[in-house]
């Protein structure tokens, strides 16, 4: 048995499609739009926080170099790549040897000051303890010169002044 199937006229087919259409359009917009917002959101609140990170982060870029004063690398290789005056192993040893005997030499004609001022002031102490000795010695024979012994009467020795 054949079935038998109802024809619809084709206007009425293609208004249930577009009813359909339209039906499916109208779901997709509203789910749209209930994403919509919080996607705005979502979206506006990752760019502030990468705004503001990225503001603090050279803030502190350049807070650091000025605290370091550390020019870029590529500032010092220009920098190297400029200097052609820069001085030699050859001559900073040089340079160096020449420091070292100066030192040496410094430090040899200071030992040689203070040996010498040593010795002057052993000298000068000798001196002084001599010069004290013979003044000691010439008021002891002032003294013994000036006092001299006298016999006494009664037989005892006295002195005199």
């Amino acid at each position: 048995m054949a079935k038998k199937t109802k024809r619809k006229s084709k206007g009425a087919a293609l208004a249930d499609i577009a009813a359909s259409l339209g039906s499916l359009l109208g779901k997709a917009e509203k789910q749209w739009r209930a994403w919509q917002g919080p996607r705005d959101a979502a979206v506006k609140a990752v760019t502030d926080v990468r705004d503001r990170a990225s503001a603090l982060l050279s803030e502190i870029g350049s807070q650091v170099e000025a605290v370091v004063d550390k020019p870029s690398k590529k500032d010092k290789k220009k920098d190297k790549k400029s200097k052609k005056d820069r001085v030699s192993k050859k001559d900073r040893k040089a340079k160096k040897d020449e420091k070292a005997k100066a030192e040496a030499i410094a430090t040899k004609t200071e030992k040689k000051t203070k040996k010498k001022s040593k010795a002057d002031d052993k000298k000068a102490a000798r001196k002084a303890t001599s010069k004290k000795r013979t003044k000691v010695r010439s008021a002891e024979t002032m003294l013994a010169s000036a006092v001299e012994p006298v016999d006494a009467p009664d037989g005892n020795e006295t002195t005199e002044a």
